[in-house]
């Protein structure tokens, strides 16, 4: 699995205006669930640049996403290149889905969780479409890619 996480600009804003939890804590806490129950996970920050985030767990996780990169632009598909570069046969984007750029499809089974709900966003054909964060995304990923039991 690999893992973008979105660290523009736009996610160091709060999640409503009655929220203290910004864009990027949601992300990050995403992130850290995502970390635990994936067997092999690669975990990129991504805005203007992507890079690749040390491996940790819990809120080193949290603290090693927010120190990968400066907060900038969005550059989703450039991140998404580089995800391809390593190889995975998953891919999970948590953003707000703001970018400059198009999103061409995944190179496996690919996800965009939008933790914004924005009314028009990147994550659309080839890709699974998830609005919101939650635990229940974890869910709902391995019900869908779960064959069914015909017997």
């Amino acid at each position: 699995t690999t893992l973008l996480v979105d660290h523009s600009g736009s996610m160091n804003v709060p999640l409503s205006a009655k929220s203290d939890l910004s864009r990027f804590e949601a992300g990050a806490a995403l992130a850290i669930l995502l970390r635990e129950v994936c067997e092999q996970v690669t975990v990129i920050a991504f805005s203007t640049n992507s890079s690749v985030v040390p491996s940790r767990r819990g809120f080193a996780l949290a603290d090693a996403l927010r120190e990968a990169q400066e907060w900038g632009g969005t550059f989703t598909e450039g991140a998404k290149k580089a995800a391809d570069h390593y190889g995975y046969d998953r891919i999970i984007i948590v953003t707000d889905e703001q970018s400059h750029e198009a999103l061409s499809g995944p190179k496996g089974k690919g996800y965009v969780v939008n933790v914004a709900s924005y009314k028009n966003g990147i994550g659309y054909g080839a890709w699974t479409h998830i609005d919101g964060w939650s635990e229940s995304i974890v869910r709902y990923i391995q019900a869908s890619e779960t064959p069914p039991n015909l017997s």
